[in-house]
């Protein structure tokens, strides 16, 4: 049952906490001033959608607005993970609606086009809300942050833009020449003065009341200043001072349906790409405000609950037929200043707006058309402030310069083209930036880096002096055209500096994939070690890696391998460079000549089948075994049984002296790989040796410390070669 959820038991808790008697007062307030102060901005955004032939429908358009922020209030309130969130109508999707309004008023007579802007609104707020939720539900909550910063600076400060227009032409201002006249006067100036007062407000950290205050100062002296000088209210109407006529009655709007039947769709589908931008803009900007929250209430908030919560909100906003909306910044933040973490406000603030709708126009019709305009004016020069100025000192250069440059667009061509440069240069600033990132990790030879089988003391030294014919990239992240070139150039370079290359090895453990044009651009590399008398090796290759790979390994069988590992690799490499270089002086010994005469007493010669296990992980140690034929590996196991190859022992060499000095249990397991040929010293005779011949136990001592010291000599120039 929903009512037994934890998350919902809590926040019903809480929101009845919010309701006691010794909160009250403080959530009636808060929510009060809140929904004074949002109602009035959700009219002035109505307004923007609603002008010229459109301007019969704002009764409608407010009417929905309010709905719209209402719902949207209250299920975001209810529904968010933070407790105080407030939400409504916002600005930028608004401001997009205002476009599409335009255009589609310039195409269709007024009762049309009326419904179809209705149909619109609702239309796209069902659009945003599902794809909020598919967001939300499929964890992907972080894919709009991918998106540069100076794109979605451009982006926005380019809608704030938009606002500003649109708040000047509320105001009666169209050019700087209209300014000059008495009604415009009347408009522009207290407009503009209000928006600087919340302006100065909203940067100094004023509490929400002084925005209240401002807006009673600005009604109530409109009102004073006309009445002294004899204009009543209805010239005021006439002049366009005040905001109306609105009909008789309450402002509920009619059921969205009523305009879902008279809409163009047609119409409708050709502002599509305009709409889309909404999807684009609106996620981007919720990411960004919560990301802001975060920081201001030092709180970690679920980006994926938040977006659903939003997504459910918008749903309900457009089945009443309003706007898109989500999470309003200042007055979250301002809530959680005046009265902490609370729901209640929130609450209060979706119902006061609710009550607006059932009173009616009658108190919208006290309000100048300054105060609309003058909120526009406020929150596009915010808009625009934030993103054109506070926010350089984060950027560099080329980035201020492009943001500004997709505002320009946005102001000069237009919204759509200013999307698409911001959408072109986001793919541009990707490529250009990731192909910066050295896909080559590590460039290594094999006198760094040498396979985990340990071989006899002349192999070893023959593969050392050898080691300049292996050259090993092992790569990291995405690989693409952008950086495959430089795994082109690397190898290009290697393969005609140093004429003794003889195998390139590619590692792609660390490449997260790889696209069809780097597969392209490698097919050169091949070609380049073909030239070269060299072969190339792919190790570490994931399935969809090895299938991209398939047909290259097919075509160029004679030059080109696979192995599944950089170990399997470089063992591959170290024996076909022993192969040809054919026999070589000296003898496979396990001990030096005398030391062997030394422990011969101690020693047991045996001979272990294939399949055998000398040591078992865990078990007590068994000894010392020294390797004269055959081939040993030891495996690290897990607790399901699964096994990781430490390293392959060969005839010449030494297992089980960790085990047996440290005196512990066996820290893996040995396994022959064939019939092997050994000599054993068990434990039992350790000891012995070290009570009966001191002279003989310290060679042997100092024997297991050169063996030792050789494996840590190789473990450090490894080292030092990762480090560059």
């Amino acid at each position: 049952m929903v009512g037994d959820h934890p998350g919902v038991t809590d926040r019903w808790a809480g929101l009845r906490a919010d309701f006691a008697p010794g909160r009250l007062p403080a959530t009636l307030a808060t929510g009060l001033v809140q929904a004074m102060v949002n109602s009035l901005l959700t009219v002035a955004l109505v307004t923007l959608i609603f002008q010229g032939e459109l301007a019969e429908a704002l009764p409608i358009g407010i009417g929905l607005g309010l709905a719209g922020s209402a719902v949207i209030g209250l299920v975001v309130a209810l529904g968010s993970s933070f407790p105080g969130t407030y939400a409504g109508v916002q600005d930028a999707s608004a401001a997009i609606l205002g476009l599409s309004a335009a255009s589609i008023a310039g195409q269709l007579a007024a009762p049309e086009a009326i419904d179809t802007v209705l149909a619109m609104m609702a239309v796209t707020s069902l659009a945003t809300g599902l794809a909020f939720l598919l967001l939300g539900y499929f964890g992907l909550g972080e894919i709009a942050r991918f998106m540069p910063f100076p794109v979605v600076g451009g982006l926005l400060a380019g809608t704030g833009y938009l606002i500003v227009v649109g708040g000047t032409g509320i105001l009666g201002v169209g050019s700087l020449g209209e300014v000059s006249t008495v009604d415009a006067l009347g408009l522009f100036w207290p407009g503009l003065t209000l928006a600087a007062l919340f302006f100065v407000a909203s940067r100094r950290h004023w509490p929400s009341w002084s925005y209240l205050a401002f807006l009673a100062g600005g009604i109530i002296g409109f009102h004073v200043v006309t009445a002294i000088a004899g204009i009543d209210r209805g010239a005021s109407l006439a002049r366009g001072w005040l905001l109306g006529p609105f009909p008789e009655g309450g402002l509920w709007p009619p059921p969205v349906t009523d305009a879902l039947a008279g809409a163009n769709w047609g119409a409708i589908g050709g502002e599509t790409a305009t709409l889309a931008a909404i999807l684009l803009i609106v996620p981007i900007s919720l990411l960004l405000y919560i990301s802001a929250v975060e920081v201001e209430t030092k709180t970690d908030v679920d980006m994926n609950a938040e977006l659903r919560a939003t997504g459910w909100a918008n749903i309900a906003s457009g089945a009443v037929g309003s706007a898109p909306g989500y999470l309003y910044l200042a007055d979250t933040v301002i809530t959680q200043r005046i009265v902490g973490k609370r729901r209640g406000p929130a609450v209060v603030g979706g119902v006061v707006i609710l009550a607006l709708l059932v009173v009616g126009g009658s108190w919208l019709e006290l309000l100048p058309q300054f105060i609309v305009g003058g909120l526009l004016l406020f929150v596009g020069i915010d808009f625009m402030v934030e993103w054109l100025w506070a926010s350089r000192r984060r950027m560099t250069p080329l980035d201020y310069a492009l943001m500004w440059a997709i505002v320009l667009i946005i102001a000069t061509v237009g919204f759509l083209p200013g999307v698409g440069v911001g959408l072109i240069a986001a793919i541009i600033l990707f490529v250009v930036r990731y192909s910066r990132i050295d896909v080559v990790k590590h460039s290594l030879t094999a006198r760094e880096h040498q396979s985990n089988i340990e071989r006899p003391a002349h192999d070893a030294e023959y593969l050392q002096e050898a080691g300049e014919s292996v050259l090993i990239l092992e790569l990291q992240g995405f690989i693409f055209f952008g950086t495959a070139s430089r795994i082109v150039r690397h190898v290009r370079t290697r393969l005609e500096s140093v004429g003794s290359v003889r195998f390139v090895i590619l590692d792609f453990r660390m490449v997260t994939g790889v696209d069809s044009s780097a597969v392209m651009l490698l097919e050169r590399v091949v070609m380049l070690a073909r030239d070269h008398g060299a072969e190339l090796v792919l190790t570490g290759m994931s399935p969809p890696q090895h299938g991209q790979f398939s047909e290259l390994l097919s075509d160029y069988v004679e030059v080109l391998r696979d192995e599944p590992d950089l170990d399997h690799g470089m063992a591959w490499c170290e024996d076909r460079i022993l192969a040809e270089a054919g026999p070589r002086l000296g003898e496979a010994r396990s001990l030096p000549r005398g030391l062997a005469i030394g422990l011969n007493p101690y020693l047991t010669a045996r001979k272990i089948p294939a399949g055998t296990r000398l040591m078992q992980q865990g078990d007590p140690t068994p000894g010392i075994y020294l390797i004269r034929s055959g081939r040993v590996t030891v495996v690290l196991e897990g607790p399901d049984r699964e096994q990781v190859r430490l390293r392959t022992l060969l005839e010449g060499t030494v297992l089980g002296e960790i085990s047996l000095y440290r005196d512990e249990p066996c820290t893996a397991t040995a396994i022959t790989d064939t019939a092997c040929d050994v000599l054993h010293l068990t434990p039992e005779a350790f000891d012995e040796l070290c009570r009966q011949d001191p002279a003989a136990a310290a060679d042997f001592h100092a024997f297991v410390a050169r063996t030792l010291a050789g494996r840590v000599s190789h473990a450090n120039r490894a080292i030092r070669a990762l480090q560059g």
